[in-house]
């Protein structure tokens, strides 16, 4: 079983060779510039994942625009061109800040020159009491004029610092959603798999408490082939139906994050084995009774299934070995033909390095 595993892995890889192919492909046929962000927008559009964004990009002409291209990403959501944002978002925050700056200290002299020639006025007063009244209003005419100005000029810096900070307020905003889009998944809007390396990597800190953590994988049997066979829509249709079930699943201080396109991670604290199967075992059953329309086909209803391998933080040494061992065990269930769990053991950790041993000779 754990040679079918293997070669189960070596068709994926296989696969998205043809993927990368298609996209480097699809790129230079468009004239698209080979940066990092553009790679992600491609690949996210032509893996058949995200509907919405594969008939944005089918749309293109070749020529089109750097802009365009990370106005769409943006908009869907993806990771680099949610950073882009973010970026520039950041920097105009900078900008409109050194303005204000600017603005406030400049603000600031005329008020300084104003009251020192205000009071160079008042000590000339009292040093000559009996100055002209013709240079005494002269001094007065010219103060009121300065003052009147100086009013103006408060006036319009009030309404200049109030339209600057509407400027920081869009761009905190913009900075909460970049954060939101690095980190979400755009379809479920449950965590991406960023939040869920993050959160993996929590449990082995200092300051979190030794107690018991299970990080269960799971896939969802059936759920590529329902796209490859109906189309895209469908899947968004199957995830939506599952996010908020697994959001009801878990407590508050635990995860549920989608971490590929047909699997979602969970981390439950102070749990045994035993209780992170009967958890696994719920979702099995909650899945396996949701019903799936078919596009076209009123009265036809379609099922998915649940596989789940279960890893437990005490048998591992680090959120990488942790996360080896909970796919170890759920590759493992997939090759015996899924729709079932596994709690990871040392037994199948050994018997997987002895099938890579004789799948490589």
């Amino acid at each position: 079983m754990a040679v079918q595993a293997e070669r189960d892995g070596t068709s994926g890889a296989a696969q998205n060779a043809a993927l990368l192919l298609k996209v480097a492909q699809t790129m230079s046929k468009l004239g698209i510039a080979p940066l990092p962000r553009n790679y992600e927008l491609f690949y996210e559009a032509l893996c058949g994942q995200a509907p919405a964004l594969s008939r944005d990009i089918s749309a293109l002409v070749p020529g089109v625009s750097q802009a365009q291209l990370d106005q769409i990403g943006t908009r869907h959501g993806l990771v680099g061109h949610s950073m882009l944002a973010a970026d520039k978002a950041r920097t105009g925050a900078a900008e409109t800040i050194a303005t204000l700056s600017k603005s406030l200290q400049k603000h600031i002299t005329k008020k300084e020159t104003f009251a020192a020639s205000l009071q160079a006025f008042i000590a000339r007063l009292e040093s000559d009491p009996v100055v002209g009244m013709s240079d005494f209003a002269d001094d007065a005419h010219r103060f009121g004029h300065a003052a009147a100005a100086l009013l103006k000029e408060e006036r319009a810096f009030a309404g200049a610092v109030e339209e600057m900070a509407g400027q920081l307020r869009d761009t905190t905003i913009s900075l909460d959603a970049s954060r939101k889009a690095l980190t979400r998944d755009p379809v479920t809007g449950l965590p991406n798999r960023a939040a869920f390396s993050t959160r993996l990597a929590s449990l082995f800190s200092d300051e979190v408490d030794a107690s018991p953590s299970a990080l269960i994988l799971v896939s969802i049997d059936g759920l590529l082939e329902l796209g490859e066979n109906h189309g895209p829509g469908v899947i968004d249709k199957v995830l939506k139906k599952l996010a908020p079930l697994f959001k009801k699943s878990i407590k508050k201080n635990d995860f549920v994050g989608r971490i590929a396109s047909d699997e979602f991670a969970f981390l439950f604290g102070d749990v045994s084995a035993d209780n992170a199967s009967a958890i696994a075992g719920r979702f099995q059953a909650s899945v396996a009774a949701i019903e799936i329309a078919l596009p076209g086909r009123a009265f036809t209803r379609q099922a998915v299934t649940l596989s789940a391998g279960i890893a437990m933080s005490q048998s591992a040494t680090g959120a990488a070995d942790l996360f080896q061992q909970a796919d170890l065990a759920l590759k493992t269930v997939r090759a015996n033909g899924g729709a079932g769990l596994l709690v990871f053991s040392s037994a199948i950790g050994s018997q997987s390095r002895k099938s890579r041993g004789s799948f490589v000779a």
